[in-house]
């Protein structure tokens, strides 16, 4: 198994005590928005989908999750280009499983 598939995400805002507060709460309802991506996937809602997507993008990135930010740009991007969710699937997969792994904790 590789190793960055265990391997925790974690913000670089962690340590600086303006933020830490915020990513431990940005963290805590990811289960939240996991859930909503998992809903509007198998309902094959693509608008609500793009809406989680979206907001996800933006809020990875204020909150120090680039690595996130940058395959939710990918896959939307793919969405506004008219790709079904059979060609997104594997990459929202992945993006899946990079939700599960962020953390709130510094290094």
């Amino acid at each position: 198994m590789p190793k960055e598939i265990n391997t925790l995400i974690r913000s670089t805002l962690a340590e600086d005590p303006d933020f830490a507060d915020l990513v431990v709460e940005f963290v805590e309802g990811i289960p939240t928005r996991i859930n909503e991506i998992r809903i509007h996937k198998a309902n094959d809602d693509k608008v609500q989908l793009q809406r989680v997507i979206h907001q996800l993008r933006g809020a990875c990135g204020g909150y120090g999750f680039s690595q996130l930010t940058e395959i939710a740009a990918s896959i939307e991007e793919s969405m506004k280009s008219g790709a079904g969710l059979d060609l997104i699937e594997p990459r929202l997969n992945e993006f899946l499983g990079m939700l599960l792994r962020i953390t709130a904790e510094p290094e």
